[in-house]
């Protein structure tokens, strides 16, 4: 009878060789009180399954003639079970991300880098580049510059105009007819008079001759300046409007929405790009890890779990999920897909047209921001804010804070300047 269970056990359970650990029940043996043999003797055990995607109940029933018969029975039973521990798993396994494979860059011909290689040539050469080297946001904040530089260039029958030729009097009738012609804001200008910067700087660098270095770039010109633009591009949320969104996310049944805005709230991670794609592996102890593929500059980071954020965790039970899941599912728990793009927006749309603040300028990623003067507020400590948000430096968390309008001077130390 041993060996029918047995065949039955290892037909049905698959293993898995990886590293990663399955949720798995540990095995207990579930018979009568008064150990009547004339009822079901068995061992319970919980097993991962996949096309489930939740521990089932499996169970091994126990034979024997005599007490002591069925208790030796089980003893084989948990021998058995003991090495599927983690292992185990029923179901089809979706198949893991695996990691991208590292291509070698193949650098450009040097000997077509210079002041006669074409625009649009050079702008090719450069996207292939960029496309491996940057992150994907980065990447296509390059190629639409490019491509407005591309564009303006055919507007002008100037499509075969080479890097030599392009002057300091090009640059600025381009950055000019963005506004005038292509109608863009002064911001958007200015993002894309940094980026072609960039573009021609790439290929300054590499020009042999140094010719195109002593030409100099025609967008770094001291003609050529930065254009007011607005700042707070996102609002944070006041104290009421956090207490207001969260009332109508609860009586509108919205909770996971203000889970998702709560877990932005403490981490500081972006919402599309980042929070959207964390999986279950890269919440650990006392630290979350943002991946080099979803962060905004390509390099991975940690952030630390605050507190409230770890007994949410441990609330919704995160790290009892297979790592290759992703935290956020349009399941409402982690699961092998991750949740869609527009899936929390449409709901955080709704919620702010419930408070009237359609148009105001509260969108998701104020979370955001409001954790950050949230976390600077309750510790005045402008390192710590520094690391989890990630800045390259406290230069530029310090811009950062200002851009939302945080105030950074010490009252205590500035009410001691002295009466003149």
């Amino acid at each position: 009878m041993a060996n029918q269970w047995q065949k039955k056990l290892h037909k049905s359970v698959k293993l898995d060789i990886s590293e990663e650990r399955l949720p798995w029940k540990e095995p207990k043996l579930s018979k009568p009180a008064d150990n009547d043999l004339t009822k079901q003797w068995c061992v319970v055990y919980g097993v991962w399954d996949f096309s489930k995607n939740k521990l089932v109940r499996r169970r091994v029933v126990l034979v024997g003639p005599t007490v002591a018969e069925r208790l030796a029975h089980a003893d084989v039973v948990f021998s058995e079970l003991k090495p599927l521990a983690g292992t185990a798993y029923l179901g089809e396994k979706p198949i893991e991300l695996r990691k991208p494979k590292v291509e070698k860059i193949a650098p450009v011909d040097q000997a077509v880098v210079s002041p006669s290689l074409r625009v649009h040539q050079a702008v090719k050469l450069y996207l292939e580049y960029t496309k491996k080297a940057l992150a994907p946001n980065s990447f296509k904040s390059y190629r639409s510059a490019l491509l407005a530089l591309e564009t303006y260039l055919e507007r002008h029958r100037r499509g075969s105009m080479t890097l030599g030729q392009f002057e300091t009097a090009d640059a600025i009738e381009f950055l000019n007819e963005l506004i005038t012609v292509v109608g863009l804001s002064n911001r958007t200008r200015n993002n894309i008079k940094g980026h072609v910067g960039t573009f021609f700087f790439y290929f300054i660098n590499l020009d042999r001759s140094k010719k195109l270095k002593k030409q100099g770039n025609p967008f770094h010109d001291n003609e050529i300046g930065k254009l007011p633009q607005v700042q707070n591009k996102h609002q944070s949320y006041s104290l009421t409007q956090q207490s207001e969104y969260r009332e109508v996310c609860l009586a509108t049944g919205n909770e996971y929405l203000l889970t998702f805005c709560r877990w932005m709230y403490y981490t500081l991670m972006r919402p599309h790009e980042e929070l959207r794609r964390l999986r279950v592996r890269d919440v650990r102890t006392k630290l979350i890890y943002v991946t080099g593929d979803t962060a905004k500059t390509n390099d991975g980071d940690f952030v630390d779990i605050p507190l409230p954020l770890e007994l949410m965790i441990q609330q919704q039970k995160i790290r009892e999920y297979p790592g290759h899941y992703y935290v956020f599912t349009a399941s409402g728990e982690p699961g092998p897909e991750m949740v869609g793009n527009k899936f929390f927006y449409r709901r955080h749309v709704k919620v702010i047209e419930k408070m009237n603040l359609a148009g105001s300028g509260h969108d998701m990623y104020s979370w955001k921001h409001t954790g950050a003067i949230a976390l600077w507020t309750a510790t005045k400590d402008i390192e710590l804010v520094r690391s989890q948000a990630r800045h390259s430096d406290i230069k530029q968390t310090i811009e950062y804070l200002r851009d939302l309008g945080i105030r950074l001077a010490d009252d205590d130390k500035i009410d001691k300047f002295p009466v003149f």
